[in-house]
């Protein structure tokens, strides 16, 4: 063997050795290659890959890659959270910034191990640390919980849903509208920060609508065609969130895990999981929809088309199925009867859902998820697109056919929202 086979024998163990040292001390963990994210018109596309590797690191690269595409992300993000804080104080001057910050440290008590650790990784990379300084421009590790547990510590929030499915549809197969409806900062300041989060969770695949940096879903699909939104509904109850469960964070367990209507509800309404704020979650799939409405002092079960309502509450209107802030389910708690948003707006669902005719279609629908009354600068009791409304989609199971508009930076009010069309790839093999 010539000497210089020998060296370069040498050379490739050497090179192999380097390649093994860098592996076993965990140089896969720390590559950038579970997150992307792309600047889209309307809003960021995002792209995380939970199959392999280690959840903190993950969540770390997140917001490493969220600051990288949005330089003022702090500063924005942060600014909604100082003006909610204000308007919460008005309302409640019991409700501080130092009382958001115990109800969401004691929410993540409950958290799931695997979304907190995602959580601690992003905010690891946030500028404020440990600092809890408010409307200083950056966000600390308390503000960022707050951020991802709002709906569990502040909600004032007015969502709604509706389905039509079966013979209704004109497509035969379900078609479902949902606006949520939060705080967009006086600016529109979470214009800045609209995602569409497409996530691979094993077999799972699932896309999500709302913020960069809010690991939770919200309003959600996944790769069984399963859909799943939350609405807040109050009953007036002395809050608590002790032992109490993050919303979201269990929306997204639940629909990365399920594969049914049922399923999801089962988990959802399951008695041992408490939220500190009674609620319904909107769950459909190609052929039905279905509201669980989680009025925890009386009843929590699943509201189809036909169910016995509350006195006074009629719904009348064969495959479909509407949904705002109120259980109408008979027996449990009646926010809706003396409540004009909640009344006005299902009765405004009624009448246009029945003046469309014997079927509606995407249009149809989108009709409906837009509309504001005119003149009233969204308003209105009855407008089911107001003033804080953030975000309106349609989605076609039939054709996969989403229609998505979300709140662009901007403080004035828009009546007349334009929709952008918005693929999920995962599901065109389903249809």
């Amino acid at each position: 063997m010539s000497k210089y086979f020998k060296l370069f024998l040498a050379i490739i163990l050497s090179l192999t050795l380097l390649i093994t040292i860098s592996c076993s001390t965990g140089g896969s963990e720390d590559s950038d290659d579970y997150v992307t994210i792309t600047s889209k018109t309307t809003h960021f596309e995002v792209n995380i890959d939970y199959s392999s590797g280690d959840r903190y690191t993950i969540g770390k690269e997140y917001g490493t890659k969220v600051l990288s595409a949005f330089p003022d992300y702090e500063k924005e993000v942060e600014s909604v959270l100082v003006e909610m804080v204000a308007g919460l104080y008005l309302q409640d001057p019991n409700l501080t910034y130092e009382v958001l910050i115990e109800r969401a440290l004691e929410i993540s008590k409950s958290a799931q191990s695997q979304y907190m650790n995602e959580i601690e990784g992003f905010a690891s990379v946030l500028s404020g640390g440990t600092n809890n300084v408010l409307n200083d421009g950056k966000i600390s590790r308390d503000e960022f919980l707050i951020l991802n547990f709002n709906p569990d510590i502040c909600t004032t929030t007015s969502c709604s849903n509706v389905a039509v499915y079966g013979n209704r549809s004109v497509t035969g197969q379900t078609i479902v509208g949902r606006n949520t409806d939060w705080f967009p900062g006086t600016r529109g300041q979470v214009g800045y920060v609209n995602a569409v989060i497409y996530s691979k969770t094993g077999s799972k695949q699932v896309v999500s609508f709302g913020y960069l940096g809010i690991i939770g879903n919200l309003v959600a699909i996944n790769s069984d065609g399963i859909f799943v939104s939350n609405l807040y509904s109050a009953t007036g109850g002395t809050y608590s969130a002790v032992g109490r469960r993050s919303v979201m964070l269990d929306i997204r367990e639940a629909i990365e895990t399920s594969s049914t209507v049922d399923e999801v509800a089962a988990f959802l309404g399951n008695p041992s999981r408490i939220y500190a704020y009674n609620n319904n979650m909107f769950i459909a799939d190609k052929n039905v929809a279905k509201v669980l409405e989680n009025d925890f002092d009386r009843n929590r079960a699943l509201r189809v088309e036909d169910s016995e309502l509350n006195p006074g509450i009629t719904w009348g209107i064969t495959d479909a199925m509407a949904c705002v802030n109120a259980f109408v389910l008979k027996g449990n708690f009646d926010n809706f009867t003396d409540f004009p948003s909640n009344s006005e707006r299902w009765a405004n669902f009624k009448s246009m859902l029945t003046q469309q005719g014997d079927t509606n279609n995407v249009d149809g629908i989108k009709t409906i998820m837009s509309y504001s009354k005119p003149g009233a600068g969204g308003n209105d009791d009855g407008d089911i697109f107001w003033k804080y409304t953030v975000q309106s989609l349609v989605y076609s199971f039939s054709d996969n056919r989403l229609e998505l508009w979300l709140h662009p930076a901007t403080g004035e009010f828009n009546d007349d929202p334009v929709y952008t069309s918005v693929t999920i790839p995962f599901l065109d093999e389903t249809q």
